[in-house]
């Protein structure tokens, strides 16, 4: 018996930020998963990953994934990337969530960093 219904948040009730990435970098002219590519290196280590634990501040992670970026042939802020996180609620999925709500406990999770708080 279904009881309950977790949800993630980016890229599930909202859309990718996949998409918004490749946007950027075709408005850029750079190569398309460019950004996603920066975040594969070092995956557990580089500046996405530190960020999202929030080991980093905003400001640190503007200037780490500058230098990562740039490390693979195009200097991209971090602020930038940031910028792109925050996505279209998609219309189905919210009617899903409402649905669901009718029905069963619901709670959604994300990983996202720590606002106003810096890191750790």
């Amino acid at each position: 018996m279904i009881r309950a219904v977790i949800w993630d948040f980016g890229g599930v009730l909202t859309s990718s930020p996949f998409e918004a990435f490749n946007r950027y970098e075709a408005a850029n002219h750079l190569p398309a998963n460019f950004i996603r590519g920066v975040n594969t290196v070092n995956p557990d280590a580089n500046a996405w990953a530190r960020f999202e634990r929030s080991e980093i501040s905003m400001s640190e992670f503007d200037a780490l994934f500058a230098e990562e970026s740039a490390a693979r042939g195009y200097r991209i802020p971090g602020r930038d990337v940031v910028a792109l996180l925050g996505g279209d609620v998609r219309p189905e999925m919210a009617a899903a969530l409402r649905h669901c709500a009718a029905r069963y406990r619901v709670a959604c999770i994300t990983n996202n960093v720590r606002a106003g708080r810096g890191p750790g």
